[in-house]
């Protein structure tokens, strides 16, 4: 039988390496995966093709893959070809894309970066630092840490009943066949997305392992053409689960933010059919995530909690609602945002005041937490800074009392 091997080669033709796993390799690959998770192997082969080539450390253009694919979709249709040129760029260590530095995308884009904004791995001192910075969240971090430690690591769970009760317990069984979906919903500026960006890192503290994010980019909700958010869907998620395989059970989180958009309700009399078969589709995936047993949990991020479909709330493994800040809550975060000013108790309580009654009494809103990090500490800061003195409690007064908090 004659094996299609595929050579990497420089653009003026030069052969610079072997890709590891033939022609016949990558099609078995898609085949086994389209035959688990429902889709089309035609689908799923170049992406297959575009990740071992990226495993490689380099990169291939969208024309150049295209070209290679008539060749490979020959080898597909049985025809002997023993051997398939594809033209890349780059060439680094393998295992690392050189689309990617630090955590940031770079270059022009590739199909990873169409779906998904970056790819972080953790332990992440930076991700830590802001992680820390989350004050008022406790037990949002303790809840949510120990939920993605249960979807992602069954076999702790396994450990434990086998400990605790021989392996009996029947409800393990029940928490192992759930949807590895989890909810963070509520208002804006309250920590919702931060929490999702970072827990990364302390779910790999927690279990010893390192952890990837892929984060979706939004252009994945389309241009609204029939049928395109549905394939938009079925691709994202494949080059999720192929990430995770590549990653040999490496944990996974797939983030998706504003989730409103692509799971609204299907019961909305203004919602286009497209709109439906795309969150049928989204629900299969997620479904299918579960069967296949792969290391990826999914995170749901919304403002709009009214506006998912039902569906999805039944899905969700753990709903996490978030609100504004309360007065104590607030006198906190002003300490601990500032400890190296020893804020008086009369200075905290006068910003709780300006922050919580006098706002909601004045613009119907409280501040959020991101209103008091992102906007009131800042501004307080650079007025300190353009006059050459120091950050005094003053500054936050005066701002916060000319302020006004993120509507609800």
């Amino acid at each position: 039988m004659t094996v299609a091997k595929i050579i990497l080669q420089a653009a003026d033709g030069r052969e610079l390496a072997e890709l590891r796993g033939s022609a016949e390799e990558l099609l078995l690959r898609a085949e086994q995966h389209a035959r688990t998770n429902h889709t089309a192997k035609v689908t799923y082969f170049p992406v297959a093709v575009r990740n071992a080539i990226e495993a490689e450390g380099y990169r291939v253009s969208d024309p150049a893959l295209a070209e290679a694919m008539k060749k490979l979709e020959a080898v597909r249709r049985g025809e002997k070809i023993d051997r398939v040129g594809i033209q890349v760029t780059g060439g680094v260590a393998a295992g690392h894309n050189p689309a990617t530095k630090d955590g940031h995308m770079h270059g022009k884009p590739t199909v990873s970066q169409r779906f998904f904004e970056a790819e972080r791995s953790y332990p992440n001192p930076a991700a830590r630092a802001w992680y820390d910075r989350l004050v008022g969240l406790d037990d949002h971090k303790r809840q949510l840490l120990l939920e993605l430690e249960l979807l992602l690591f069954p076999d702790n769970l396994d450990a434990w009943n086998r400990k605790h009760h021989a392996g009996t317990l029947r409800a393990c069984q029940i928490m192992g066949s759930r949807a590895p979906l989890v909810l963070l919903e509520g208002d804006v500026g309250c920590g919702k997305t931060v929490l999702a960006e970072t827990v990364g890192d302390a779910l790999a503290e927690r279990t010893g392992q390192k952890v990837h994010l892929l984060k979706v980019n939004t252009q994945v909700r389309g241009s609204g053409m029939v049928g395109e958010m549905t394939d938009l869907i079925v691709q994202a998620f494949t080059q999720a689960e192929a990430r995770a395989d590549s990653l040999r059970g490496e944990p996974v989180l797939l983030l998706i933010d504003e989730a409103d958009a692509l799971a609204a309700r299907r019961t909305d009399q203004h919602m286009h059919h497209e709109d439906k078969a795309g969150l049928n589709t989204l629900l299969q995936r997620i479904d299918g995530l579960r069967m296949s047993k792969r290391r990826v949990a999914v995170i749901f991020i919304t403002n709009r909690p009214d506006a998912l479909d039902p569906a999805v709330r039944r899905r969700s493994a753990l709903r996490l609602s978030f609100g504004r800040p309360d007065e104590a809550l607030l006198a906190n975060l002003f300490r601990e945002s500032l400890p190296e000013l020893s804020l008086t108790a009369k200075s905290v309580n006068k910003l709780v005041a300006l922050t919580h009654h006098d706002a909601k009494k004045k613009y119907g809103a409280t501040f959020t937490a991101s209103d008091v990090t992102d906007r009131l500490i800042p501004a307080a800061l650079r007025d300190a800074y353009a006059e050459d003195r120091p950050l005094a409690a003053e500054d936050l007064i005066r701002h916060a009392e000319a302020m006004e908090p993120t509507p609800s």
